[in-house]
């Protein structure tokens, strides 16, 4: 992520609380009181925005696809773009990298390990966080914080 994004992502994820906001819209988009009827909504919208190729390669075998802000533009529905704007306060671009990250990570775990989407979020943004201090450069977020 070039300086300017991860500055901008890191000030707008300062401003919500961290990535507990996005974490709770994550929870929220992959819940539908059931789980895995909410996870079944959002591989179908991968499929309609013809993405379900890449979403499959999060649940099964092989290697897994990365996901864009801009595909992930693609699948999210006017509504919950909306809805992400309003439960975090911010506008959706600085938020669509941090997603775009998270989100496949908590598909894989929910599908494969039949996790929550409580536990599938937790872990995905442990996991991306742990990625991110590994890569970084020491203090690069500062004390503290984490540069995803």
């Amino acid at each position: 992520m070039s300086g300017f994004l991860s500055g901008l992502k890191s000030k707008a994820m300062g401003m919500v609380g961290g990535e507990d906001a996005v974490a709770g819209v994550l929870k929220r988009m992959l819940d539908s009181g059931h789980g895995q009827a909410g996870l079944e909504q959002v591989m179908l919208q991968f499929d309609k925005a013809g993405l379900g190729d890449k979403a499959r390669s999060w649940v099964g075998p092989g290697p897994k696809q990365p996901l864009t802000t801009e595909e992930l533009q693609r699948v999210l529905t006017s509504d919950q773009a909306k809805f992400i704007a309003s439960c975090t306060g911010l506008p959706l671009a600085p938020l669509l990298p941090v997603i775009a990250k998270l989100l496949p990570i908590a598909i894989e775990k929910m599908s494969r390990k039949q996790e929550t989407p409580e536990q599938a979020v937790h872990e995905a943004v442990e996991q991306v966080d742990a990625e991110e201090r590994h890569a970084a450069p020491p203090d690069a977020a500062g004390p503290g914080k984490v540069a995803i």
